[in-house]
């Protein structure tokens, strides 16, 4: 499993803060703050987030009233949709989510991100189990509508 962290750069604070959860996790994440090769602008950044997209399994949005003004955060949720990755939001306090991230989970505190692992890797188990000898075109599908449920439940 391998986040991408998305968020905007006025939020720096929060967003170290929820790297440094993730290593104590032991979670892979990608961080654009981390990344000494981020000077590109235009086409080349665009295809560097797309890149970057593609080595993730799952991404983070960090929610604040500052991201309602952000335009690579609608980008990054855009691709990831595409994508089919699992998205989840996680709130810097109580912030209005704009409609594009009102359908995936909210999380709020670091129990919440366990809470999201947890679900994560139970259906990945119950997956693994369920297709372990058959090819199935909609596996991805379904493995993310059933850890969206998973997930909901919990928080």
């Amino acid at each position: 499993m391998k986040f991408f962290i998305s968020h905007k750069q006025e939020d720096e604070e929060i967003v170290k803060k929820l790297a440094l959860y993730f290593k104590l996790r032991e979670v892979d994440f990608y961080l654009d703050l981390l990344d000494s090769k981020l000077t590109e602008d235009g086409k080349a950044l665009t295809d560097h987030i797309k890149s970057n997209l593609n080595n993730c399994t799952d991404i983070i949005v960090v929610m604040s009233e500052k991201t309602r003004f952000s335009q690579w955060v609608p980008f990054e949720v855009g691709i990831a949709t595409q994508m089919e990755l699992p998205i989840a939001s996680f709130l810097k306090s109580e912030v209005q989510l704009p409609g594009f991230l009102s359908y995936w989970p909210r999380l709020k505190t670091p129990g919440d991100i366990d809470k999201y692992l947890d679900a994560r890797e139970l259906v990945a188990e119950k997956m693994k189990i369920l297709y372990e000898n058959r090819q199935f075109a909609s596996r991805k599908n379904t493995e993310i509508e059933m850890f969206y449920k998973q997930v909901k439940s919990k928080l």
